[in-house]
């Protein structure tokens, strides 16, 4: 069985879970899940996940497994990053910054923070964000900083500066509340 067929299986019903993982050479995830043909039958598997580049998986129920290459979180690996700079000071500073967040919550839904990519920064009890009439409003993938540019067109300029791009080729296994970011998974039934 490969995850592909593992994932077309699997749904909600059949009491999926991660029971442990394993972070030696490969991050190794333990699964388990109710037969989807028979009662009262166990399937165990072992899920190995190698060029591994970032994970937040963890023990927790799931009752769906995708593997895929196109997924927002696999921006930060596979997009090119940049810079996205403000040049005109906003009426509202408040404003931009909640119109910002509103993209990035559309896109992301709570799989990464505002934080990584906005240029947010505490000073005293007061987040300081586009304060002024220039500077950087966000860094990071760059179909992120297009959401925020256009959340914003209309409010201040904003211009796009290219930094890097990186190796790519990654994909993600995401449960339902938690991910691997990875080169290859390999499944195996270690009991059934």
């Amino acid at each position: 069985m490969n995850i592909e067929e593992l994932s077309e299986e699997l749904y909600e019903d059949l009491n999926g879970r991660i029971t442990a993982i394993d972070y030696a050479d490969d991050l190794v995830i333990y699964f388990e899940c109710d037969d989807w043909k028979e009662n009262d039958i166990v399937r165990k598997f072992k899920i190995t996940c190698a060029g591994v580049k970032e994970s937040d998986v963890q023990p927790s129920a799931s009752g769906e497994i995708e593997f895929t290459d196109k997924h927002q979180l696999l921006w930060n690996h596979n997009e090119p990053h940049g810079y996205l700079y403000y040049s005109s000071e906003p009426v509202n500073r408040h404003e931009i910054l909640g119109l910002i967040w509103e993209a990035h919550e559309k896109i992301f839904g709570g799989w990464r923070p505002l934080t990584d990519y906005a240029n947010t920064y505490h000073a005293s009890q007061f987040i300081e964000f586009c304060k002024g009439s220039n500077g950087q409003l966000a860094q990071g993938p760059k179909p992120i900083l297009e959401a925020y540019e256009n959340s914003v067109a209309n409010k201040i300029k904003t211009n796009y500066v290219a930094s890097y791009k990186p190796e790519g080729g990654c994909k993600a296994l995401i449960f339902d509340t938690c991910f691997v970011i990875c080169n290859s998974v390999a499944v195996v039934e270690i009991s059934s």
